[in-house]
């Protein structure tokens, strides 16, 4: 029986872990956490008292850039529209919104340093 995503884990060199810790943290809002003295290097990010996302470097040897995947995005439920447009605009971050047809909802659009495309959807 599944009862939730546990969390979503990006693999990458030690620069761009770095890189993806402070967009997640300083543009999407994520917290850095407390994390077990695992080998590789890497942070957990937090949404309150949730792990959500883990960031670590690659094993020894294992070749990530040979590696082909589905994925297509993260996807976050968010608030305060309008303060995140203006922190996404004074950070110069490129974004796309996309109005949810039907609903009262919107959607913003972002890529992270590594060119994965974040979801950010507010009620």
């Amino acid at each position: 029986m599944i009862l939730s995503i546990n969390h979503i884990q990006l693999v990458a060199e030690k620069d761009l872990v770095l890189k993806l810790r402070d967009f997640y943290c300083d543009v999407v809002g994520l917290t850095e956490g407390f994390r077990p003295a695992f080998e590789r290097f890497g942070f957990w990010l937090y949404i309150g008292d949730s792990d959500v996302l883990h960031l670590i470097t690659p094993k020894e040897g294992d070749d990530r850039s040979s590696l082909k995947s589905s994925f297509d995005h993260l996807a976050f439920k968010t608030g305060n529209y309008e303060g995140v447009l203006k922190k996404l605009k004074s950070l110069n971050v490129p974004f796309e919104e996309k109005p949810i047809p039907g609903m009262n909802a919107h959607q913003i659009f972002l890529k992270d340093p590594a060119g994965n495309r974040v979801e950010l959807n507010f009620d």
